[in-house]
């Protein structure tokens, strides 16, 4: 498994723990309204959708997709690499922006995980092709 794949897994793991721990934590204390309620679920929100699902498809993808026949396997582990600290800083941006009530924080988080995402697609794309396609006889 490349280096990549491990980092992104791992990230995901990690946020599914802490959105999981605060899921859990906000359905226990649902009878008690509060005002950081609010805050509270959209910062459960960007760690499970953005933090654990996102992180844990680009890293699979990125390890189980089918290598280029030439040149780098996996296409430029630099913009890989890119792309995965942006998802990763875009989550943390995203969850103390949501925590804090900045909410121009959250959407700057959420423009960089999906910038980081579009990134990450532009490079797995090439590699969803046919089974054999592509390799030298």
């Amino acid at each position: 498994m490349p280096a990549l794949s491990r980092w992104l897994l791992r990230v995901s793991f990690f946020a599914l723990v802490i959105g999981g721990a605060l899921g859990a934590w906000l359905l226990a204390s649902e009878p008690w309204p509060s005002a950081w309620v609010v805050r509270l679920r959209a910062a459960h929100i960007h760690l499970m959708l953005f933090g654990w699902l996102m992180p844990f498809v680009l890293g699979t993808a990125y390890w189980m997709l089918p290598k280029h026949a030439e040149g780098p396997a996996r296409g430029s582990a630099g913009l890989g690499a890119a792309a995965g600290g942006l998802v990763t800083g875009g989550v943390v941006l995203g969850v103390v922006g949501a925590l804090a009530g900045w909410e121009w924080l959250q959407r700057v988080g959420t423009l960089g995980v999906i910038g980081g995402g579009a990134v990450f697609i532009s490079l797995l794309w090439p590699r969803i092709k046919a089974f054999g396609a592509g390799r030298v006889s």
